[in-house]
């Protein structure tokens, strides 16, 4: 279809899903306010320079919550507007309670890490155009005002692909929609449009950039990246992380193929992240569970959410995610790799082990 339309004079850049982007956006206008308010009054108060390592850590796992859920964040610990509630009880116990439904959370250890690489750049292969674009784009500010990034590369299709899959254009919509009182009815408030006008100025600046290549609107799996696009790969090794959003993402990550829940998610990943004796890309993988692939549950969370969501469905429901980090090393070879074949059907990828 996409062909087609590179093929016409006048439609060659038309978008067959932008309306369909903008209302999502436009139907979650107080939502975005929401999070616009509550984020500047975490800078405002100078959160961010708070040396009670505690806050910070805090302050970071809700911040990667709302990038994680997206439309279904309640946005629980930011609702406070001082660092003492960010601290109190009720915050901790909220995020306890929303980290429940996080089947496997390596959220502390990618804490730990981006502590070791403060300063440095840090990628972000984007999912959903809309709301989620925006809560990925306030990620993507604190990571930068936090000083856990010096710049952010956002990686965006090239082509209209899942219906809601961001592209360049979405960017410049999202900002001019902001300041659109027609379209936006809150764009008059002054948190509004402080974050417009803060991405607006990291946009100038270059500390956030937009990305762009083939590969991801290709049919390959991830695992292929460094065989069919290496100056990609080659790239993203050299970033201190690269964060993969939403569903389709952390299945390519892991080929799509119908690993045992209890598989480490290093060794899921492992063609991608490198061989022994090489680094990789070092991986954060932000996902709702949506299909049948998962990995790095423990035996435990899998009996329990097996009670509370039975037949599997806390794999499908949208309403469990996980957040997987792998270091980019790799200690051993796990499987040897199949011939591309990017047609393969979802969930059905026989793997080789190594003995």
């Amino acid at each position: 279809m996409h062909t087609l339309f590179a093929r016409s004079e006048y439609w060659r850049g038309y978008d067959i899903f932008a309306r369909q982007k903008l209302d999502a956006f436009l139907a979650s206008h107080a939502a975005v306010e929401e999070l616009c308010e509550r984020y500047t009054s975490l800078t405002s108060a100078n959160a961010f320079s708070n040396p009670d390592a505690d806050a910070q850590e805090l302050i970071y796992q809700e911040m990667t919550e709302i990038a994680l859920w997206g439309n279904a964040t309640d946005l629980s610990l930011l609702s406070s507007l001082s660092l003492d509630q960010v601290q109190s009880l009720q915050g901790k116990k909220a995020i306890m309670e929303g980290q429940a439904r996080i089947v496997s959370n390596d959220m502390s250890t990618a804490w730990q890490y981006l502590q070791s690489q403060r300063g440095n750049r840090v990628d972000i292969v984007l999912d959903n155009a809309g709301f989620e674009l925006f809560t990925d784009l306030v990620y993507a500010l604190y990571l930068l005002d936090s000083g856990l990034a010096s710049n952010i590369r956002l990686h965006v299709k090239s082509i209209p692909w899942f219906v809601s899959d961001v592209m360049p254009h979405d960017m410049d919509i999202l900002l001019e929609t902001l300041a659109d009182t027609s379209h936006f009815p809150a764009a008059d408030k002054q948190s509004v449009k402080t974050i417009r006008e803060r991405l607006c100025d990291c946009y100038r600046r270059g500390s956030i950039t937009i990305v762009e290549h083939p590969f991801w609107t290709t049919g390959y799996d991830f695992q292929q990246m460094p065989r069919k696009a290496p100056e990609l790969h080659n790239d993203l090794r050299h970033s201190a992380l690269v964060i993969f959003k939403g569903d389709l993402n952390y299945r390519k990550l892991v080929r799509d193929a119908r690993w045992p829940y209890t598989t480490a998610f290093k060794d899921a990943v492992g063609a991608l992240v490198g061989y022994p004796g090489q680094y990789g890309m070092k991986i954060l993988a932000l996902r709702t569970n949506k299909a049948d692939v998962c990995v790095g549950v423990d035996k435990a969370t899998i009996a329990r959410v097996d009670a509370e969501a039975p037949g599997n469905d806390w794999v499908r429901n949208g309403k469990y995610a996980v957040i997987s980090f792998s270091d980019g090393i790799l200690r051993r070879p796990l499987f040897l790799q199949k011939p591309d074949n990017p047609c393969r059907g979802p969930g059905m990828v026989a793997l080789e082990l190594l003995k």
